[in-house]
């Protein structure tokens, strides 16, 4: 059965003078991406994007592409070297920083800011370093070819793109909050540390440094695991029309 894996994606606290993904008063969110000004496998800021960044540069690494429900990522980076674990049936779960926003501006950020769930594609295709975008199966070939990392042709070779299966990804309309202030926050409750032992508020290792790298958080195979992602689907599907584990038999 399937593992679910957490990713922290977009702009965070070191983008926080440049590049701020936006939270309104409702729940809804626009996900900023982090720059990258001279970076590799960069296009300019999406439009709807721009009022939230202040960088002469409008370099991004535009991923997740929600629209495509594609991910990609550099395995060899130590970050995300437990992605090339993955395989197809997986859940990619991805998590960042927003901020609270009370307009449509860079000048309405009040100050206020939080960890939150993004996102979740269920992963139909995997595509390795080396192969080119016609690879892909190809129902798969238009979504495929609009990441960022084929901007240059052939993926590298350290490289993976994640495709979303469509029936079981999305972009949630309304983020989720992790809850990392509370004692009994969302994150506390429900994930472990990458050797199962249990995340506290002002414990150690502290939850940031737990969850810097992609990691597996949950297998469902194993109950207990099955019982932590199901009060994540819970809070999920509280916000959203979006059921994580849709399918799974869990």
């Amino acid at each position: 059965m399937s593992q679910i894996f957490l990713i922290n994606i977009g702009a965070n606290s070191a983008h926080s003078s440049v590049a701020r993904s936006p939270r309104f008063s409702n729940g809804s969110f626009i996900f900023v991406p982090f720059p990258n000004p001279g970076g590799n496998w960069i296009r300019d800021y999406p439009s709807f994007c721009r009022p939230f960044v202040r960088t002469t540069s409008l370099d991004t690494h535009d991923d997740p592409d929600w629209q495509n429900l594609t991910y990609g990522d550099d395995c060899a980076n130590g970050r995300a070297g437990s992605l090339q674990r993955v395989t197809e049936g997986d859940i990619l779960l991805f998590w960042g920083m927003l901020w609270g926003n009370s307009g449509d501006s860079w000048h309405d950020f009040d100050g206020s800011y939080g960890w939150y769930l993004f996102g979740a594609f269920r992963v139909a295709e995997i595509l390795f370093g080396g192969q080119c975008v016609t690879q892909a199966r190809p129902e798969h070939i238009d979504r495929a070819r609009r990441n960022v990392h084929f901007t240059d042709g052939p993926l590298p070779k350290t490289h993976r793109v994640f495709i979303g299966d469509s029936r079981y990804s999305t972009q949630f309309v309304r983020a989720v909050d992790l809850e990392v202030n509370r004692e009994e926050g969302l994150l506390y409750r429900t994930i472990r540390t990458a050797d199962r032992k249990p995340l506290t508020l002002n414990g150690t290792p502290k939850w940031n440094s737990s969850l810097r790298s992609c990691r597996p958080v949950w297998n469902l195979d194993i109950p207990t695991d099955c019982k932590l992602a199901c009060a994540v689907r819970d809070a999920i599907m509280a916000a959203n029309d979006y059921n994580l584990l849709a399918d799974t038999r869990v």
